[in-house]
């Protein structure tokens, strides 16, 4: 395989990943206003919904069971969770890894705020960096990830 060919894969796989994190987040933003088991430090639970999500983008959801999303995602987002975490998809070689981080978690009352930053690494390519906002809710007495702000 050349370098150019191999270049052009990984775009490709680099693309096809972004969408997938496009729909997912768009998705967690549809729903997540419900749920069973909720933490009540809205840091605690940015930091385990990043966690999840990292895990299971890095392993193409193989490694993640979406029911460990309910604790912390509310009830409006956890469709979209199932559907975007429902395929199980072999490894690929050369796919992107991601590293999630989480900064700047804000409440006021019962809504507060959250941003993931993305490091996206992709063989032969630069590393590239994305910040996204997280809204949070406070339901059924605990913190829970409910979208894109």
């Amino acid at each position: 395989m050349s370098t150019k060919d191999t270049r052009r894969r990984n775009g490709l796989i680099l693309v096809t990943v972004a969408v997938v994190l496009v729909l997912v987040v768009a998705g967690v933003g549809v729903f997540l206003l419900s749920g069973n088991g909720s933490t009540d430090d809205p840091a605690e639970a940015a930091q385990e919904f990043t966690s999840l999500y990292q895990r299971g983008l890095n392993s193409s959801g193989r490694d993640v069971d979406v029911a460990d999303f309910e604790p912390v995602v509310c009830a409006a987002v956890m469709p979209s969770m199932r559907e975007a975490f429902s395929a199980k998809e072999n490894p690929v070689e050369g796919a992107p890894q991601f590293k999630l981080s989480v900064k700047d978690v804000r409440t006021e009352g019962d809504k507060g705020s959250f941003t993931v930053i993305s490091e996206i690494t992709v063989p032969a390519s630069e590393k590239q960096t994305t910040d996204e906002p997280f809204t949070l809710v406070l339901e059924n007495g605990g913190w829970r990830v409910c979208g894109i702000s």
